[in-house]
């Protein structure tokens, strides 16, 4: 009994250490997209490092859990600390506006009280190009956000990766709340639309890690809901770490030991 345990310790030891050094070893890539090959602009391709994000979203905390959704609006793209595409302005010069955003679930759970500090158990979303300009408005004022554009098409699809962090402060100068949070997610392009991604490929997964604050002026609380008009955030992507083989040489010992203790087991009770 106390060897299977300590095999049991062992190996999950094993699995977090390889998955915090796979999380560790992100590092941000410059990444090329194209518009036209999605049929949303007809814009060319331009590359970036980073990505501004605006949210609209509504938060609804229940005790020491909270659930979210809603939209992140793709502003901005820089390359070196330069704006390389603004969707919305059709920029660069001569392409028509277009749109990419992404819409969320998420649920989470957070210390009770402000402030407060807390992490993300699930996300799930889904990004989005459509022609022209998506606004996103909470027309019915109940902190629910209506979209509003072209059909979309879908560019791409992720979950969680990392639980990440969130916190819920007041700023002492205003007594308005102000929020942040931040995580790291996969990227799986949509293979249908392979050419609107020109590098990495279509068929490369990625990681996207976002950083997102919110003051006051963008939070608008409605009981235990939060409405996020606006706020603001940064993106950046990052190829999807692969394990070192000596990381798959440690892993399948462990399997193997987990075999061989559960066939001593096995043998035990049937006999």
């Amino acid at each position: 009994m106390q060897v299977r345990k300590f095999l049991a310790a062992s190996f999950a030891a094993l699995l977090l250490s390889g998955a915090s050094v796979a999380q560790a070893a992100l590092t941000p890539i410059d990444v090329t997209w194209n518009p036209s090959g999605a049929g949303i602009s007809n814009a060319g391709p331009f590359t970036f490092d980073n990505v501004l994000l605006n949210s609209y979203l509504t938060v609804d905390i229940t005790g020491t859990t909270f659930t979210e959704q809603g939209y992140l609006r793709m502003a901005a793209f820089i390359n070196d600390n330069t704006p390389s595409a603004i969707p919305g302005a059709g920029f660069p010069g001569g392409s028509t506006p277009y749109s990419i955003y992404a819409q969320l679930t998420a649920t989470g759970t957070t210390s009770p009280g402000v402030p407060s500090t807390g992490n993300f158990t699930s996300l799930n979303y889904t990004l989005f190009g459509a022609t022209g300009v998506t606004t996103f408005t909470d027309a019915n004022n109940d902190g629910i956000f209506e979209v509003a554009g072209a059909a979309p098409v879908v560019l791409g699809t992720g979950s969680l990766l990392s639980p990440g962090s969130t916190t819920l402060t007041v700023d002492p100068g205003t007594g308005l709340l102000s929020s942040s949070a931040q995580l790291t997610a996969s990227f799986i392009p949509n293979t249908a639309v392979s050419g609107f991604f020109v590098n990495p490929s279509a068929l490369q997964r990625l990681d996207v890690s976002a950083a997102f604050t919110s003051t006051g002026t963008v939070i608008t609380q409605l009981g235990n809901r939060l409405r996020i008009d606006g706020g603001g955030g940064n993106a950046t992507f990052a190829l999807t770490p692969v394990p070192e083989p000596d990381t798959y040489g440690m892993l399948l010992a462990g399997l193997g030991l987990f075999a061989f203790v559960a066939r001593r087991k096995s043998k035990r009770e049937t006999a």
